[in-house]
């Protein structure tokens, strides 16, 4: 894997979203040789970038559904 563009643990949502866009550009374009001796790599990264992200969505959406339950009606008051 290459040192220069492999992040060990992405800061950020974005940073993360952003890591998945590059392995998913980084597979399509370049040498295929190459491409295919990183694939084990890439795929490895990519699952482990979708796991982070799919935790991070469930602890959004478990605060959004807080956020409602501890809500008040506009119109109670």
């Amino acid at each position: 894997m290459n040192p220069q563009t492999h992040q060990t643990d992405p800061a950020s949502f974005g940073q993360m979203l952003e890591r998945l866009d590059e392995l998913a550009r980084t597979l399509r374009t370049g040498d295929l040789d190459e491409r295919l001796s990183r694939l084990p790599d890439t795929v490895a990264e990519a699952h482990r970038l979708k796991r982070k992200l799919v935790d991070h969505a469930v602890e959004v959406r478990e605060a959004i559904a807080c956020l409602r339950g501890n809500a008040r009606p506009a119109s109670s008051g």
